[in-house]
């Protein structure tokens, strides 16, 4: 782990000493090695939250925080001037729904503390990973198992006779815990519904806190679109698939890829030859190698076309936008406008540049490109002169769309791959 990241955990656990908290979900591993990909869970009194928030807020290599707030627990996203990012999830209750699933009062009750960090016992850990995944419709991650079956026969026994005698489930042995079941689940479901916390009346004021929650979610955290537009060679498959990576593994966003449009309804062929056929054939045949040349089947396609981005994007912000999901478009709706040949459509820019007008504004729109020589040395699909007309063609209506329309338009000249994605998350993060 590099330094910054590590210099603020060691604060943070530092200045948590003589706080009641739990450090959830850990494997006992030193966490100046923890994984990129990994954050923290903590479930925290409020004197302890008052001194995480203010650890964060005086650190000064965190660059950068983003909070959310949802049902029992608060989300803190903190990236670091160096680059390192961390995700701390801060626990009040342990809540899905409308359900308490367990007590913070037991798990406090459970706590030992490890090499100065206070965590809780292994039979409360089995306990809360094991009923957090299995009310959400699976088994024990894989990566508990050589964790727990590292423990002496013993003590496995023990901790999981104490989870199925206290639940009413009948896992053989630990190694059953990671497929997911509907009758352990029905069982678990049985015990919770007895408790006091989870009464009638309860549940219907944690069932009035969840829809208030998904409310605040909805309206405070729409998601984002992000597109890629460029000439075949200029690098946007690659750009993305790392986009991808980036922002879904390290950063912790929910990201799904779009190819040119919403795709609500089929590509024209599919009409012909069937969904599967018609996208296997799509792929086989090079760019801008379509014959059409009459105006009314060009305007037809177009029309067809135009009509799933305006249903598409109604379906797109309701699927995705409005669940926190970045949506990356491979391709955006701006190649009708200037490469309608593309989609073997042979009309004037004209009409299609003012119907843009009722499309979705994405939040971001880059425009990836590079000389002619450097495409061709990685793509030999267009001709140099193509290239050249193409590149100019864009630049100049991202120019005018930057200045008309709200969104960012930004042309990058993909030349080296890790400063386009420096500028992409500039602006994205």
């Amino acid at each position: 782990m590099t330094t910054e990241k590590n210099n603020f955990l060691q604060s943070l656990f530092h200045s948590l000493k003589l706080e009641s908290y739990i450090l959830l979900k850990w494997l006992r591993a030193d966490l100046s090695n923890l994984a990129e990909e990994s954050d923290l869970d903590i479930l925290v009194k409020p004197s302890a939250v008052k001194k995480i928030v203010a650890l964060i807020s005086e650190t000064e290599s965190i660059q950068k925080v983003e909070e959310e707030k949802r049902l029992g627990v608060n989300h803190y996203y903190l990236y670091f001037k160096n680059g390192d990012f961390l995700q701390i999830d801060l626990l009040f209750k342990f809540i899905r729904k409308d359900l308490i699933y367990l007590s913070t009062k037991e798990v406090f009750e459970n706590s030992i503390e490890i090499n100065g960090i206070k965590t809780y016992n292994h039979s409360t850990l089995l306990e809360h990973v094991l009923l957090f995944n299995m009310l959400n419709n699976s088994g024990l991650p894989v990566k508990y198992l050589p964790y727990f079956k590292s423990l002496s026969q013993k003590e496995q026994a023990f901790i999981l006779n104490k989870f199925n005698y206290k639940y009413g489930t009948t896992f053989t042995d630990l190694a059953a815990t990671l497929q997911f079941s509907q009758v352990e689940q029905s069982a678990i479901y049985k015990y919770l519904n007895s408790l006091k916390e989870n009464s009638l009346l309860k549940k219907a004021n944690h069932q009035i806190d969840y829809l208030i929650n998904i409310y605040r979610q909805i309206r405070e955290n729409q998601g984002q679109i992000i597109t890629f537009s460029g000439v075949d060679g200029a690098g946007k498959s690659t750009i993305i698939k790392d986009m991808l990576d980036l922002l879904g593994r390290k950063y912790r966003k929910k990201v799904i890829v779009l190819r040119h449009r919403p795709s609500l309804l089929p590509i024209i062929s599919a009409w012909r030859y069937g969904k599967e056929k018609a996208e296997q054939k799509s792929v086989e045949r090079l760019p801008r190698q379509g014959g059409n040349k009459s105006s009314i089947s060009s305007y037809a396609r177009f029309a067809y076309y135009y009509l799933d981005y305006l249903l598409g994007q109604f379906y797109v912000w309701a699927k995705y936008l409005v669940k926190g999901y970045t949506v990356l478009y491979d391709r955006y709706y701006f190649d009708f406008i200037i490469d309608g040949k593309r989609s073997n459509i042979s009309i004037t820019s004209r009409l299609p540049k003012w119907l843009y007008t009722f499309v979705a504004k994405p939040k971001l729109n880059f425009f990836l490109y590079a000389d002619a020589t450097t495409i061709l040395a990685r793509k030999q699909e267009l001709d140099a002169s193509v290239i050249k007309q193409l590149t100019e063609r864009y630049q100049s209506l991202f120019k005018e769309f930057d200045q008309k329309h709200s969104g960012t338009y930004l042309p990058i000249e993909n030349i080296d791959k890790a400063t386009t994605l420096q500028t992409i998350l500039n602006h994205t993060l």
